[in-house]
């Protein structure tokens, strides 16, 4: 092969041309470059057959793996949904057995209240706490004059039939009282009972 032929040669594939291509042309009436020309041909071919089905194979190991990523995404935004409802759920309940609580506590508020009403003493503690913003811890039973029709409900029943007294210390019905009410409220001045603060 002289270098005429292979600066031909090397100009046509710098040319972007195959090397098979080049060969073909150059070859003329040179059997040995046909020979090799045919050779070079035959072995393309046989690489391209054992590149298509490697090729393929890459393909579809992609193709798998981007259905399998997309399985996975929708099973974690399946399983995200879920959560996000029982926690939905969950929420729900609370808030219903919250307002179960709160019916409950009203209800049971309502006769503490009156009993307060009933032995003078603060709606909201009863006198046991300093910081309450109505007595300051002072508001025990006697604290407040009673309220009669409280008084009546809630002590009166109580005391030994025939000794039934009235919140300013005289007797309701009956002979006369034989235990005057604790708290020294006999007689004070009335004096407004504060409302419980809702919270």
């Amino acid at each position: 092969m002289n270098d005429a032929l292979l600066e031909t040669l090397r100009q046509q594939v710098a040319a972007g041309g195959s090397l098979t291509d080049a060969l073909a042309g150059a070859a003329g009436g040179d059997p040995a470059l046909a020979l090799l020309s045919q050779m070079l041909t035959r072995r393309e071919q046989a690489l391209e057959q054992e590149l298509d089905p490697q090729a393929e194979g890459e393909r579809l190991e992609a193709q798998r793996q981007r259905e399998d990523e997309r399985l996975r995404e929708e099973a974690r935004a399946r399983e995200e949904r879920q959560r996000q409802d029982l926690r939905r759920a969950r929420l729900e309940r609370l808030r219903w057995r919250l307002g179960e609580l709160e019916g409950e506590l009203a209800a049971a508020e309502n006769p503490l209240d009156d009993l307060a009403r009933a032995l003078g003493a603060c709606p909201d503690c009863w006198g046991e706490d300093p910081g309450c913003r109505l007595c300051r811890g002072r508001g025990g039973p006697g604290f407040l004059r009673p309220d009669p029709a409280a008084f009546g409900r809630w002590i009166v029943p109580v005391l030994p039939d025939g000794s039934a007294l009235s919140p300013a210390g005289g007797a309701a019905s009956g002979p006369a009282p034989v235990a005057t009410p604790p708290g020294g409220y006999v007689g004070a001045e009335p004096s407004p009972t504060p409302e419980r603060t809702r919270t």
